[in-house]
């Protein structure tokens, strides 16, 4: 129980943010900024665990704050006397950003809805006195600032954990069990059922996060973040082959001969070759004792997928060590190019929530007539922007309903019964411990993260720390109550109003999947490359998060799962195949057979592709004897692809029939 509440390094954590919180707010105090408990508050929004992280985070804060530093400006000079422009103006600025930052993922995302509500913070508090926006601007720029630095310099001169080296410990732990699994797969050993490699994928995609926290703390960061990518597209094509391989293998149907020569070149040392060199030399090796051999279409099949896994170990271990070392990889790094799956339906609904909630709290400000009340919708819009990254948007109105009271609580006990006896920045710092251990144990929470965010991000806020502190009970309440009311506001509209469900994220990422698969039968489909890969897992990893979070029977859920899986493999397949006959046009000899199975795929019924595709592959092999080395190769690709479609159409046929893909081509 206690290993859950207080998470590994979460004392470290809190101190180091203790620190940088009393070393921001001592400059603030110093240099008499106007709102000095904003660097604070900068320091609580920067506090991560790793030094990559924090770096990471400040870099694009200060990005979001010098951008929404000009935007203000911009908006409160163009309408300042048109009340209901500027306010429609700040809406569609902050909603827009809530539309970025839902596409973006990482640190990205943060620093685009920073840009949002910040104007929010800057221009709406200073909509009755437009003169000021300036000085406004100025005084949160200089406290932003001011947490930046504090941030940085504490997390260097502590020693914090470095991001880097959780990474490359996370990525050698998965490329070994990518390996393991590799090896079980040739060796016809069982592997991870599809939900289990599904859920491996997303381990591996989730390094991308650590990889962009990772690049502020290293020279050539650029070359060693490419090497790190690089090894992730190796693991992930040594999955995917991995689970095709198992398949044939478990289905039967392969020469000896081509599986004993697989096996036997995979358990020797990696030599540098390409996945072409590896498939050439297998061919070659395989001729040598059989000099009659012919791969039929499984083996084809086979031996394409076994030299994609053999090759692609070279690019993890590459990978690696360009990492560790900063070694380089030549061309290589070339495919060190990767993709989220992008949710512009989930980022259009986010915008609009963002749109229709400041919408309505800017109008129950405008009525009540109180000048205060533009605090609450500044903390309306903070909270619903900075809500649109989070998965579970429902959550983070629990913890802004919940958070709020406790923070605003805390801060009348301080404010009314500690700091009255408080008269030194050592004493300050004494008061303010406690308080930032607690907010710290709840961010480093995921469980309770939303909480901690709303209670200890904002809590000096509540305080209302100045540089000259009231002590004024009703100023206490009437600062508070607006911000309890946007609490309860932020909760209304997140958890309330259009509340999201698994069952709908689940829906939107298996629309995604079909339409791939819709311009992959028509021809219109992106070819394999690491960018569609890396996407196919992502949705993959996505379907997978929302499948789990369904209330529904678990059986029911994984089978639903597979199927979606096996679409994608379809999609994938497809877009594998036309690669190869891309390749294959090089050869004048054979732009004949590629035209004809270019054609077959494009426009002819997929219940007749099944039947032509034996005579594609009868036709590709009979150039096979004909053909020099290299252009054997190509050969054999295209003709294990073809296999590869042909047995994925069999597998798929119910999906398919099941949610209307291709309606018109059976």
């Amino acid at each position: 129980m206690l290993q859950t509440v207080f998470r590994p390094g979460w004392l470290q954590f809190s101190l180091r943010t203790w620190v940088s919180v009393i070393v921001a707010l001592s400059v603030a105090f110093w240099a008499q900024v106007d709102t000095p408990a904003s660097a604070g508050v900068t320091v609580m929004i920067l506090a991560q665990p790793l030094r990559g992280q924090a770096l990471s985070k400040a870099f694009y804060r200060l990005l979001g704050t010098a951008l929404a530093v000009g935007v203000s400006i911009l908006l409160v000079s163009l309408f300042s006397q048109d009340r209901g422009m500027f306010l429609g103006g700040v809406a569609l600025w902050v909603s827009a950003c809530a539309f970025v930052g839902t596409l973006e993922r990482d640190f990205r995302s943060y620093g685009a809805l920073l840009a949002g509500y910040m104007v929010a913070l800057v221009a709406v508090v200073s909509v009755d006195k437009p003169q000021n926006i300036f000085d406004v601007a100025m005084a949160r720029a200089s406290t932003v600032a001011i947490g930046v630095v504090a941030v940085a310099v504490v997390n260097i001169i502590a020693a914090s954990p470095q991001a880097w080296r959780k990474l490359a410990d996370s990525m050698g732990h998965l490329a070994n069990r990518i390996r393991r699994i590799g090896r079980s797969a040739i060796m016809g050993e069982l592997i991870p059922s599809t939900m289990e490699t599904s859920a491996l994928a997303s381990e591996i995609l989730s390094l991308l996060t650590q990889i962009s926290y990772a690049r502020t703390e290293l020279d050539k960061g650029r070359l060693r973040m490419a090497g790190a990518r690089l090894s992730i597209i190796g693991m992930l094509t040594v999955l995917t082959s991995s689970r095709a391989i198992a398949q044939l293998l478990k289905e039967g149907g392969i020469s000896e001969i081509a599986i004993h020569k697989a096996r036997e070149w995979h358990e020797r040392k990696e030599d540098g070759r390409t996945r072409q060199e590896t498939l050439e030399t297998l061919l070659m090796e395989i001729r040598a004792d059989e000099p009659d051999y012919v791969p039929t279409p499984q083996d084809a099949y086979f031996l394409e997928r076994c030299s994609t896994l053999i090759s692609n170990r070279l690019h993890i271990r590459t990978g690696m060590n360009t990492l560790l070392r900063a070694a380089p990889a030549g061309e290589a790094l070339q495919l060190a190019q990767l993709e989220r799956n992008p949710d512009y339906i989930t980022a259009f609904i986010n915008a609009f929530r963002v749109l229709l909630g400041f919408s309505i709290a800017a109008g129950l400000c405008i009525s009540s007539g109180q000048p205060m009340a533009y605090t609450a919708l500044s903390q309306v819009a903070l909270v619903l922007t900075l809500a649109s990254t989070a998965l579970d948007t429902a959550q983070y109105g629990k913890g802004a309903m919940i958070g709020t009271p406790l923070g605003i609580a805390a801060a009348a006990i301080m404010g009314f019964w500690m700091l009255p006896h408080v008269g030194t920045l050592i004493g300050l710092a004494a008061v303010l411990l406690p308080q930032t251990i607690i907010a710290c144990v709840l961010l480093i929470n995921p469980k309770t993260a939303a909480i901690g965010f709303n209670y200890g991000v904002f809590f000096l806020v509540f305080l209302g720390l100045g540089n000259h502190h009231s002590y004024d009970p009703m100023a206490f309440i009437s600062r508070n109550t607006f911000y309890f009311l946007a609490a309860i506001m932020s909760f209304i509209l997140l958890v309330l109003l259009w509340p999201p469900t698994a069952k709908q994220h689940r829906f939107r990422v298996a629309v995604a999947i079909a339409r791939d698969l819709e311009n992959q039968l028509d021809g219109r489909g992106e070819p394999m490359g690491p960018r569609l890969l890396s996407r196919k897992y992502d949705r993959l990893s996505q379907f997978l998060l929302w499948t789990k979070r369904l209330p529904e029977k678990r059986r029911a859920n994984e089978r639903v799962f597979d199927r979606f899986v096996e679409l994608e493999d379809l999609s994938s397949t497809l877009a594998r195949v036309q690669l190869y006959l891309t390749q294959a046009m090089a050869v004048k000899e054979i732009r004949p057979l590629v035209w004809s199975a270019r054609e077959a795929l494009t426009h002819d019924r997929l219940g007749l592709l099944e039947a032509e595709i034996p005579d594609l592959q009868h036709e590709f092999l009979q150039r096979l004897s004909l053909s020099k080395p290299h252009e054997v190769v190509l050969l054999v690709n295209c003709i294990g692809g073809l296999e590869a479609v042909r047995q994925r159409l069999l597998s798929t046929r119910y999906a398919v029939h099941r949610y209307g893909i291709g309606r018109k081509r059976w």
